[in-house]
């Protein structure tokens, strides 16, 4: 089989509506890690910070300074 052929059988493939979908469902969950994480952190620094608010200065460690 030569190269023009199977060009155009992976084309046809590649167009066909299934994978068109298949490849907008991935798109769609690899958008979505970097949201997943953004919140992920925002939601773990804000109990970090509740956490810290209840702390008064002398229970904090001294700095090494």
């Amino acid at each position: 089989m030569s190269t023009l052929p199977r060009t155009k059988a992976l084309i046809a493939v590649v167009r066909s509506p299934p994978a068109r979908q298949i490849q907008s469902e991935a798109a769609k969950r690899l958008g979505q890690q970097p949201k997943k994480i953004v919140d992920r952190v925002t939601t773990d620094v804000g109990k970090a910070m509740q956490q810290g608010q209840g702390r008064t200065p002398e229970e904090e460690e001294p700095s090494s300074a």
